[in-house]
């Protein structure tokens, strides 16, 4: 077992700051218009994902797979940006209609994850292999050309 040396903070979380800029960019891209193309925050969600990727793999270990860390960055964004979607929702819709009601949040996020949820987690798996694909395919090409 080789023990590997991190640069910082940003490298030894690198999935966890990925999935947490994507669902924070899609949310506050929703909150500030609230529309979508196709489905709610659609568009906002390619924007996440894709930041949030960049950053995982901007910060990648080298002992990562660059799939296996673009589909798990991918779907728990994915998923965490509609949970964020629907508790957003709620405190800003439904309590100031409805009052503080718990299974309100309830109902309205199983209908959300009902709806979206497999929309929103196949887009989060598909970006992911596609920036993993990339990044794979990109430091292939650094180890294979010569330095001089």
């Amino acid at each position: 077992m080789v023990a590997e040396t991190y640069s910082g903070f940003a490298q030894r979380y690198n999935m966890m700051i990925g999935v947490l800029v994507c669902a924070l960019v899609t949310n506050i891209l929703f909150l500030i218009l609230p529309i979508g193309i196709f489905i709610i925050a659609d568009i906002f969600l390619v924007v996440g994902s894709c930041t949030g990727l960049h950053l995982a793999f901007r910060y990648r270990k080298e002992s990562q797979s660059h799939i296996k860390t673009g589909i798990i960055v991918g779907l728990s964004g994915s998923v965490l940006s509609l949970l964020l979607i629907s508790c957003f929702d709620w405190i800003f819709y439904y309590i100031l209609a409805y009052g503080f009601d718990f299974f309100l949040f309830l109902q309205y996020t199983l209908i959300l994850f009902a709806y979206y949820g497999i929309i929103f987690v196949l887009i989060g798996i598909i970006i992911g292999y596609l920036y993993g694909s990339h990044y794979k395919k990109r430091d292939y090409a650094d180890k294979e050309t010569p330095l001089f």
